[in-house]
């Protein structure tokens, strides 16, 4: 075998084994975060947002105290609601186009801003508040 057949298996190893160990580093961790429980019982109102590239619809909504069913509609793409500041730990919605997913949420008054996690999202403003009275 030639000297450079031999250096191109030694990089190509020295990578495989730069991948597994880095692999290795990520992932498998518990970062303590508690995966979201609903409510129980029957939700007092349906919120209804619709996701379109790049925004949300209504993007400004408003809803009464209690426990409020938040439906994501997905109108163009893929897109996720997730809450601001860990006001509702764990709770995400997830949508393609024409597909639509909720969940009941517990909403003391006050403001919740609420935005799509997926890279660059948010940075294109979709991101929205919901005033609860």
């Amino acid at each position: 075998m030639s000297v450079k057949w031999w250096r191109r298996l030694l990089a190509v190893g020295a990578g495989i084994a730069l991948l597994a160990v880095l692999s290795g580093c990520g992932g498998g961790g518990d970062d303590g975060a508690k995966p979201y429980k609903e409510p129980t019982g029957a939700a007092d109102e349906t919120l209804k947002i619709a996701a379109d590239n790049f925004s949300f619809d209504p993007d400004q909504p408003k809803a009464s105290s209690g426990v409020v069913e938040l439906q994501l509609d997905g109108k163009e793409g893929t897109h996720t609601l997730v809450f601001d500041d860990n006001k509702v730990p764990g709770f995400q919605l997830e949508v393609n186009s024409g597909d639509t997913d909720s969940k009941k949420v517990e909403l003391a008054p006050g403001k919740y801003t609420f935005y799509c996690d997926i890279t660059g999202h948010r940075a294109q403003g979709m991101e929205g508040t919901i005033t609860v009275k």
